[in-house]
Order: structure tokens, then sequence, then C-alpha cells
């Protein structure tokens, strides 16, 4: 079967055009593509339309496919029914998705207010190697005043390849004194091997250290690429110099 409109709408993603993409899943839709349902409700939800999705993916799910479970479970999670929205990431999860345990984890935390639950889904995702399962963690323990534990777990997502876990390393040490000549070598060496968006980090680091000439010179290659944040950062290093 063709699959020549749900193209057109991937390539149109990729370029930014939503409004190409959403006629293109519709057009797909209306020409009886597969996935189409599932690729038009994933759309809307990232699209801020929960309401306009929830029926296409119940019926992708009702129609026995588990790739439904994540998006729908966003979706009603944006409609504000996080119940309802666990019992669908839980799903996924079950249907062999581990990366959904890091959705449900963070919406136990966060909508549910049970960081307890939330703890203990996001340590069974990390067990299970879901994506991004160590972030969320670590985030949650830095929440809860647990520095040392997320510096843990941190520590060992680097270890294991995650360059992202790296990041957020730094961004913890860098809010200690003792911490900063590592957060500062992590920062490089994360921006050596292709991560730009450790420059702003970096920049801000170097600012508090009062090393301004270097922050403001890595702070605005940071923005003369495009990082809003960092000439967000610069403008008020600037402001501040004035």
């Amino acid at each position: 079967m063709s699959t020549e409109w749900l193209q057109r709408g991937f390539a149109a993603r990729e370029e930014g055009d939503d409004a190409a993409a959403e006629e293109a899943f519709r057009r797909a839709r209306a020409e009886g593509e597969a996935d189409a349902d599932f690729y038009l409700g994933d759309f809307l939800v990232q699209t801020a339309r929960a309401e306009e999705a929830e029926p296409l993916l119940r019926g992708v799910v009702d129609g026995g496919d588990a790739d439904g479970h994540v998006p729908l479970g966003h979706a009603l999670a944006d409609l504000g029914r996080p119940e309802e929205a666990a019992d669908q990431f839980r799903a996924a999860a079950e249907a062999g998705q581990t990366n959904a345990l890091v959705d449900l984890g963070v919406l136990q935390l966060d909508d549910l207010k049970d960081p307890e639950t939330a703890e203990a889904t996001l340590r069974e995702a990390i067990e299970k190697g879901a994506d991004d399962g160590a972030l969320a963690l670590g985030a949650l323990l830095v929440d809860l005043d647990r520095d040392e534990e997320a510096e843990a777990v941190l520590r060992t997502a680097m270890e294991d390849g995650s360059l992202d876990a790296q990041i957020d390393l730094a961004n913890l040490l860098s809010e200690y004194e003792e911490g900063e000549r590592e957060a500062e070598a992590l920062y490089l060496d994360a921006i050596e091997r292709g991560d730009l968006d450790a420059e702003n980090n970096l920049g801000v680091l170097l600012r508090d250290l009062g090393r301004t000439d270097e922050a403001l010179a890595l702070l605005q290659r940071a923005a003369d690429r495009g990082d809003e944040l960092a000439a967000e950062n610069l403008a008020e290093l600037k402001a501040e110099l004035n």
C-alpha cells in the first residue's frame, strides 16, 4: 500500500511546516494509508489539539496497535485526566515500550503528585534500559534535595555513554563551589563531542566564576548560531557590565 502522503507529512514536519504536514496526514487518512490515524493523532497531540487526537488514537489502540498508547496517554494528560493517562503509559510499557515508563514516572511526579511512586517507576525504567530514565530520576532527586543520589545516578548514566546525563551532571556540579572545575571540564568535553547547547551552560558558569571575557565570547558564539537562551544570557551579561 502506498504511503506517499505520510511521507510528505514526515518531510513537512522536518522542514517545520506544520500546516503542510497536517494537510498531508489528513490526505493520507482519506486515502486509507496504513497508520494514518496514528500519525495524524500523534501530530495533533504535539500541536496541542489533544481533544481532537483522542478519538483517533483510541481507534488505533482499540484496533490492536500498542504504539497508540503513548500518544493517547499524552493526550489524556493534556486533557487533565492523569489517571487514564497513567493506564495508557503502563499498557505501553507492558507491551514492551520501556520508554513509556519515563512518561509514566514524570506523570506520577508532575500530575499525580506522587514522588515516591514516581521514583520507583523511574528506577524500573532505568533497570529496563529506558532512554532518559536516569535524566528524569536525577531531576526528581534534585527536586527532593537528594543531590548526592542524583549525582550518583547521573554519573552512572554518563559512564554508560549518555551525553545528556553528562550535561545534567555538569549542571548539578556547577552549583557546588568544589564542583565547578569538573563541571567546566564536562561542558568542554560535551562541546568537543558535538553538543553545542553546552556552550550556553559553560558560558553561564564562566560568568558566575567572574571570567567575563571568556563568558562573553562563548555566549556570543552560541547566540550567533541561533541559541536563543544564550542570546538572552548574553544580553543580561552585557547589561550588567554597562
